[in-house]
């Protein structure tokens, strides 16, 4: 059995192939690209809380890529447990739920153009501004910069195992943009995570400008791609099932929990790649030290064996302990963020275009394993047309910025 996680062919809907790895070759060995796959839900969670053997400073994708900068999701401890204790700060539930006002200030301003028209890219329109805008204010850069952050940040999840040249090229061009924001923060402080990060200490020492830098692009690429095709995926997966739209609408508070159903049932991050420190045997197959896994945490969510009818969307669904954050050392830290994003997000959808209906035939998705998610997302808004207001072409951008 051979699976590419590149292949085009389960673009559209992957989770046959990951049913049918996690029921027949819970442990797969590839040989193009090299890597062994975990697909159950009790080993991949086991495989991430166990640091020590399954490695994050090898890289976390399969291209192996490490970095030229030192990014927090791609250290172990001791250096990692360090850092993790000071960034913490900026991601407490207070600190986050401060966030909640400016969030969808920005949520109804984009909505206002979505809104005005009959048909919309609602990625171009809606989902990919939203994060970027709210990152941007996070670190306190200029909102006009969007277009070149989105750039860069797509540059980084698009690329190919082996592609080296393209990330150095998009890594280095962020990494310029933020080494002139952190001097200006030296020289004059501002109320942003920026500043905050300038005057951080680690056990009295200052964190150096490449932890800064690493922490900015950081958060950046986890902070908007996988924001961005969480709330893409929401849009897909109510328009898919309209009776639990239904029930949204009836019943907002119903969204935190829609929320969490749509990051278990499909997340934003389907696999994460760790290195193997020593042998390992699973199911009667032994991984050898050194080697790449890839953990299909998309697979795991959907393992029967952690949820009851575990292919069904059920907003109802109590315990939902999926991984789409991660699990462990490495759970994501920006988690709090990306619920109080994707709640707003989608009460404000809902509640603004009730009606709003998906182009099914035209989405295209991130040809990726990294993540998953929509580059495109055709959606009719559902308004009555007014007289001298003309409908947009879902395939020409538009609306890309309050």
């Amino acid at each position: 059995m051979s699976f590419n996680p590149y292949s085009r062919s389960h673009l559209g809907d992957p989770h046959p192939v990951y049913a049918a790895l996690r029921e027949e070759r819970p442990v797969h060995h590839n040989d193009r690209p090299p890597f062994w796959a975990v697909s159950r839900y009790a080993d991949v969670e086991a495989c991430l809380k166990d640091w020590r053997t399954f490695i994050s400073g090898a890289g976390i994708t399969l291209d192996g890529f490490t970095g030229v900068k030192p990014m927090i999701i791609l250290m172990d401890p001791p250096r990692h447990d360090q850092l993790r204790r000071v960034l913490l700060h900026a991601f407490t539930p207070a600190r986050v739920e401060a966030s909640a006002e400016r969030i969808r200030r920005i949520t109804s301003r984009l909505l206002d153009d979505v809104e005005g028209h009959d048909h919309v890219d609602l990625v171009a329109s809606f989902t990919a501004p939203l994060p970027m805008l709210v990152i941007a204010e996070l670190l306190g850069v200029d909102p006009n910069d969007q277009p070149k952050f989105k750039e860069w940040s797509n540059g980084i999840m698009l690329t190919k195992a082996g592609d080296a040249d393209s990330l150095f090229a998009c890594y280095g061009a962020i990494f310029d943009y933020f080494a002139g924001t952190v001097a200006a923060r030296r020289r004059e402080p501002r109320d942003d995570l920026v500043s905050a990060l300038v005057a951080a200490e680690v056990d009295g020492v200052r964190l150096d400008d490449d932890e800064i830098l690493g922490f900015c692009a950081l958060l950046l690429i986890a902070g908007n791609e996988t924001t961005t095709n969480l709330l893409g995926n929401i849009a897909i997966v109510l328009d898919q099932h309209r009776s639990a739209r239904a029930e949204l609408l009836g019943d907002p508070d119903l969204v935190p929990a829609a929320v969490e159903e749509v990051l278990r049932y499909e997340g934003p991050v389907p696999t994460l790649t760790r290195t193997t420190t020593r042998d390992v045997e699973l199911h009667g197959t032994t991984i050898p030290a050194g080697e790449k896994v890839l953990l299909l945490l998309a697979a795991a969510n959907r393992d029967p064996r952690a949820f009851d009818h575990a292919d069904r969307f059920d907003l109802h669904r109590t315990d939902n302990r999926h991984l789409a954050f991660g699990h462990g050392i490495h759970f994501c830290m920006g988690a709090n963020l990306a619920r109080l994003e994707a709640r707003i997000a989608t009460e404000e959808l809902l509640r603004r275009c009730p009606d709003y209906a998906v182009a099914v035939d035209r989405i295209e998705y991130f040809n990726t394993p990294s993540i998953r998610g929509p580059v495109r997302l055709p959606v009719s808004t559902g308004r009555r047309p007014s007289a001298g207001v003309p409908a947009i072409d879902p395939a020409t951008p538009h609306g890309t910025g309050p």
